[in-house]
């Protein structure tokens, strides 16, 4: 299941799990904005992708 999650700043992330989505978007938001954000929060703001 492929989901994407945009950014307010406009960054796009893509993964292929939820694991992998909350990976790539703690890491956007920590180097990038020098913010925190929960799993949960991750995964709330993530959408599914449609093909």
């Amino acid at each position: 299941m492929h989901k994407h999650l945009t950014c307010e700043c406009g960054h796009m992330t893509h993964a292929d799990s939820d694991e992998e989505m909350v990976r790539k978007a703690q890491e956007h938001m920590r180097a990038a904005h020098g913010k925190t954000i929960t799993r949960e929060e991750v995964l709330k703001m993530a959408k599914e992708a449609k093909h």
